[in-house]
């Protein structure tokens, strides 16, 4: 009996400690406040690739102060939306995994318009919330979990909704934007303005996009799609630096090389200076010897 009761005991403790990590590694988060809507850029990507129809779309907008990053998420249809807060790579707030949360959907279900064409009301639907000043009154819940030893976070939908979701993320100060591939069919990063990759000295983007290309602000942008990239392609690595940077580093290898050649030119005139000055003392030794003979 005593037997039995260790195990039983044991298998009760192993039971508890699970479930204490079970909670602890899923929490809900509270965002308290409401976001900002004129803060961030609402976009109604077209699929070039396919008649031009909206299709799920990640935009990131690395900002020039290179430690926050404004998020856009095109959505369709969607009940669930998987985030992977910046310290899952090592950047970002644990406690402040997302700020400036802004939605702005409907109900999928719902239609704004109703003209035959199904693809035209969808579009007419985005475009109508892409231009709202007020935040769309939905119930969602936000948890945070440990998914394959990263931290992500799921937004959850009481019913599919339609429309975009934004958050900013805290991101290291650096020019290296590195992020988890999302469940879109389309992501893009846009660069800051003055700033552009894909120089294999100063920076490049890992895989390589499927397009490039500049908007009317001149920033570049790159477009990946989902179902062009590799099975281990799970992350997206951007290198980015100012445009100047190549013509700077120009610069100081010319700078460089015109400093070397100065070296270069004052040495040789000084070697020859040298022997010249040597010639006359050896002429001066050599007149010596000839006197010291004579005499």
């Amino acid at each position: 009996m005593k037997m039995k009761s260790k195990i039983l005991f044991m298998l009760l403790a192993m039971i508890l400690v699970f479930i204490s990590g079970c909670a602890e590694d899923k929490k809900q988060i509270v965002l308290n406040q409401s976001g900002n809507i004129s803060s961030y850029e609402f976009e109604v990507f077209l699929n070039e690739w396919n008649n031009k129809v909206p299709a799920n779309t990640t935009t990131y907008y690395l900002l020039k102060d290179k430690t926050t990053v404004q998020v856009v998420n095109l959505e369709i249809n969607c009940s669930k939306l998987m985030i992977y807060p910046p310290d899952s790579l090592g950047g970002g707030s644990a406690e402040n995994p997302i700020q400036n949360f802004v939605l702005l959907a409907e109900p999928a279900n719902e239609t704004l318009a109703e003209p035959a064409n199904e693809t035209t009301a969808l579009t007419r639907t985005l475009e109508e919330l892409s231009h709202r000043n007020v935040t769309s009154d939905l119930n969602y819940t936000l948890t945070q979990e440990i998914s394959q030893n990263m931290k992500v976070l799921n937004l959850t939908f009481e019913e599919p909704v339609t429309g975009f979701i934004a958050y900013t993320i805290e991101v290291p100060g650096t020019q290296n934007f590195v992020f988890m591939k999302p469940d879109s069919v389309f992501f893009r990063v846009i660069l800051p303005q003055g700033y552009v990759t894909g120089n294999r000295i100063f920076g490049i983007a890992r895989p390589m996009p499927s397009n490039e290309s500049f908007d009317e602000k001149e920033r570049q942008n790159l477009i990946w799609i989902s179902s062009k990239m590799g099975e281990r392609d799970e992350a997206v690595q951007v290198k980015y630096f100012s445009q100047s940077a190549p013509l700077l580093f120009l610069a100081a290898i010319i700078a460089l090389l015109i400093g070397v050649g100065l070296v270069l030119f004052y040495y040789s005139r000084s070697k020859k200076e040298l022997e010249s000055v040597k010639g006359i003392f050896e002429l001066e030794r050599e007149y010596e010897r000839k006197q010291k003979r004579r005499k």
